[in-house]
């Protein structure tokens, strides 16, 4: 008979006496629990315990935890503690073993790091925490050495990542004090030994239910607010819907929010009962229990909240992925809810109260409460500047902004008083059909959605391929199966002929696809899968305006009118520039949920811009065939197996050897997608002359220390340094944390010359500015400098492309700016991937208008006077 591992949990106390539970030696199964409970025994500490093997495995945390990477806490190992344990929240009786207060502190999911048996067992557990409190990643650390011949003492030591924190700024503990089962302190804990916290319900040791919790909490008076009404709170407000602009309003009369990539919830507290209802009434309050708890320590009863509820990635971005997959029970996350308006508070019907008034009383509502955070927020908004706030939401790769009236009321319906503009392309449609899936694929092939128009008639839209894990083939290939029929519910089906043989299902179920534009034919264009959105009723899907940027009707520029693609049947690919790109939906910049399909779209879309900068030159590739979440490797030949669109040339005629990667169109630009190249740079000179470069650069390398302003305020001094020379400049972010200077010349210099001159130059503005620059590689003289780097000006060197993308998180571009562009305030993180081509689609004329009309060369003057 195995060992019990509760043997000396029991042993060590008498449950005649103490409440606390006694625990099934087989234990019970519920995942990957974890809590923090905070004990006032003889000396005040915290527990941290671990769900392992049917128990809770345990460390007493004198000091407590800390988000701080700079503090490890001591974790003391102590015995295992029965499943049970984590709900509990009392007092243990003076006398018995741990007598004291006990509050359940912190709750949620745990996920190990590797193997969670061998991490355990070698002493280095790593893990991520999904909690109320407690979030990222962390390791408990087994010490070594005299002192510890028991494997008693480890650390629990928090990993540096978004939820890191340092403890001067946010001390967890004396920010987050409350209970997360009662919203108790610890001394009104105390002051009832009567109660213990168990199960999840409060209960008396007798076994009785007591009152409610009578903590006297000063909430703002909602009868003050102009418009107010005393009402019985309503079973369900219909939630208002946002029109959609395609730029945001300006002016003091609005304000504007980010808008969030999750699902809207409307929370209902109801003599102390939560209940959180869906867009279509669906109660999801199981499903967001946390939730549910932190609401209702709010202690704001006969109130509505409406918000979001989202899952935050390590970036501090929603991540409706993430949202997605923790709602079909794989990786475990942590829930938020953002609260953005309160159509009813504490009895109080406050639908015709103006916006900001019922805005600012939220932001009391959620400063009077007990401190929850970060489980239930109130959400933030901006006033004016939609212009602004919008652009940051594109920089960021968020979906885009809400901007709504200040003076406007709550409305049950769609209205144009709150509006919705779109930083991308991504909207639900109503699926109707799927296709048979492919040779190699499982599942299904391709979805088939629609819209409702005017008439209620169901709009075909067009097939969704891409954008599916295995997880959500399963799921999916269920729910569509459950709902086949013999008869198709598009009115057009036919306009597409790959839909012809599809399987028809009940228009029952919705799917968030983002896209990148419409086509001619009224399809949607590139579409990926994102996930279903059972919050929304399917008869409320209608086809949203496109945002004029976006939109080809409104965009002169072919580089935002990529042209007319040929379908493909095999799902797992598509054809982007005659090129076919297989696993389009893989995340090659995954922080960012930038594709590989994506970064083919990009080019395509800008193609007039970017080839004059990459075609006919030397290249240098930076290649992560799986994305940056796997291997790269940096290539410069043409090899085995490289389509014909991509050719190679010697690198000189004088030495022979292995020929040079070169493209001459946008077939072969998006070949070295297809290969996975992330990152192109290339040559100063061109294949037709190889030893006569066409322009210099200026790469200006920021050291430690340095903030984007500085190499902004940089670039120009570099601009004017130039220009007193006699030379014109264009400017570029590097993709990276720096800046290039370019300055085209007529290609009569040697490489010899070019090298020399821009030496000279680096050696130059150092003698100038010595506090600004610096002209050596060593990182120990450029901290709190920049190097201005002059070895991309020799032969066989190479500098990032201009428009080439980076292989860096945040798929960020090298971006060539007007000079008035450059600004201290707008960094290299606002050009990226999606945003570049929209800027370009507004622009009515080249950033860098006249580079190739510039008819410059380096003189001996400019030589002598750079030498002085």
């Amino acid at each position: 008979m195995p060992p019990d591992p509760l043997r000396d949990y029991r042993d060590k106390r008498d449950f005649d006496r103490s409440p606390e539970p006694r625990g099934d030696a087989t234990g019970r199964s519920s995942g990957r629990v974890f809590v923090v409970q905070k004990h006032a025994a003889r000396q005040l500490h915290f527990d941290l315990r671990l769900e392992m093997d049917g128990v809770l495995k345990s460390w007493a945390l004198p000091r407590g935890p800390s988000l701080d990477p700079t503090q490890k806490p001591l974790a003391v190992h102590v015995e295992d503690h029965p499943l049970e344990y984590g709900d509990f929240e009392g007092i243990i009786p003076a006398g018995e073993y741990g007598g004291g207060t006990v509050m359940l502190w912190d709750r949620g999911e745990w996920e190990p790091i590797g193997d969670a048996a061998e991490g355990y067992a070698k002493g280095d557990l790593k893990f991520e925490l999904h909690g109320e409190k407690l979030r990222g990643a962390w390791v408990l650390a087994r010490m070594k050495g005299a002192g510890n011949e028991d494997g008693k003492n480890w650390l629990l030591i928090k990993k540096r990542d978004a939820d890191a924190r340092p403890v001067a700024s946010f001390n967890v503990q004396a920010e987050l004090p409350y209970s997360v089962a009662s919203g108790r302190t610890m001394d009104q804990i105390a002051a009832d030994p009567g109660l213990v916290w168990a199960d999840g319900h409060a209960r008396a040791i007798d076994g009785s239910v007591p009152h409610a919790d009578d903590r006297e909490l000063a909430l703002p008076d909602p009868s003050t607010l102009p418009g107010a009404q005393a009402a019985v709170l309503p079973a369900r407000v219909k939630p208002q819907l946002c029109g959609t602009a395609a730029i945001p309003p300006e002016g003091p009369a609005w304000i504007h929010e980010i808008k969030l990539d999750g699902y809207r919830l409307q929370c209902r507290i109801e003599n102390g009962r939560v209940q959180l209802l869906t867009r279509n009434g669906h109660d999801w309050t199981d499903v967001f229990g946390a939730v549910a708890r932190a609401a209702g320590r709010l202690g704001a009863n006969d109130t509505i909240l409406d918000g979001e509820v989202v899952v935050l990635g390590t970036d501090g971005r929603p991540d409706f992925g993430a949202l997605q997959g923790a709602l079909r029970g794989g990786r475990p996350r942590a829930f938020t809810y953002f609260a953005f308006d309160v159509p009813f508070a504490l009895g109080f019907d406050l639908r015709q109260v103006p916006l900001l008034e019922r805005k600012q009383y939220l932001t009391q509502l959620f400063e009077s409460a007990p401190t929850i955070a970060p489980t239930i927020r109130a959400s933030e908004h901006i006033p004016g500047a939609g212009a602004v706030v919008f652009e940051q939401a594109a920089a960021m790769g968020l979906e885009g902004i809400i901007s709504k009236r200040v003076d406007a009321r709550y409305e049950e319906r769609r209205s144009d008083t709150w509006l919705k503009i779109k930083a991308r392309l991504c909207q639900e449609f109503v699926i109707g059909g799927y296709t048979k899936p492919a040779t190699g694929r499982t599942g299904f092939g391709a979805l088939l959605v629609g819209y409702y128009d005017d008439d209620d008639t169901l709009v075909y839209a067009g097939r969704v391929g891409s954008g599916f894990d295995e997880a959500a083939l399963r799921a999916l290939t269920d729910d569509l199966e459950q709902r086949r029929c013999d008869t198709t519910p598009f009115r057009n089906a036919d306009a597409d002929p790959g839909a012809r043989s599809a399987r028809w299902v009940r228009p029952e179920l919705v799917a968030e696809v983002e896209f990148t534009t419409w086509t001619k034919d009224h399809l949607l264009r590139q579409p990926v899968y994102r996930g279903l959105r059972p919050d929304v009723d399917p008869t409320e899907v209608v086809r949203e305006p496109t945002p004029g940027a976006t939109t080809p009707a409104s965009t002169p520029s072919v580089a935002a009118m990529p042209p007319r693609r040929k379908p493909v049947t095999a799902t797992t690919e598509t054809i982007v520039a005659g090129v076919r790109i297989s696993h389009p939906e893989r995340p090659v910049f995954p922080e960012a949920r930038v594709t590989k399909g994506e970064v083919a779209a990009y080019y395509e879309q800008i193609a007039e811009w970017v080839l004059p900068f990459l075609v006919k030159r030397p290249l240098s590739l930076v290649r992560c065939p799986l994305g940056l979440a796997g291997e790269s490797f940096y290539q410069r030949h043409v090899g085995d197996g490289f389509p014909a669109s991509i050719r190679g040339i010697p690198h000189g005629s004088e030495i022979e050897g292995e020929p040079y990667v070169v493209i001459d169109d946008l077939e072969g630009l998006v070949s070295l997608v297809q290969m996975g190249v992330l990152e192109i740079h290339t040559w100063g000179s061109r294949v037709d002359n190889l030893e006569r470069p066409d322009h210099l650069v200026i790469d200006l390398d920021p050291g430690e220390g340095i903030l984007w302003e500085h190499v902004a305020a940089s670039a120009e001094f570099v601009r004017t340094y130039l220009e007193d020379l006699g030379l014109v400049s264009f400017v570029k972010t590097s993709g990276g944390a720096g800046a290039h200077v370019i300055v085209p010349i007529v290609r009569r210099s040697s490489w010899d010359d070019v090298k020399s001159f821009t030496h000279d130059i680096a050696k130059d503005l150092a003698r100038i500015a010595p506090k600004n620059f610096v002209a050596t590689m060593s990182k120990e003289f450029r901290v709190g400098r920049i190097y201005v780097d002059y070895l991309r000006n020799v032969r066989g060197a190479t500098a990032v492309g201009a428009y080439s993308t980076r292989a860096r998180p945040g798929a960020r571009v090298s971006t060539p700016l007007r000079w008035d562009e450059l600004s201290p305030s707008r960094g290299p993180e606002h050009y990226t991937v999606r945003t570049v081509p929209r800027r370009l689609a507004r622009m009515d004329r080249d950033p860098w208008e006249g580079f190739g009309d510039v008819r410059q060369s380096i003189t001996a003057g400019m030589r002598k006077a750079v030498r002085r």
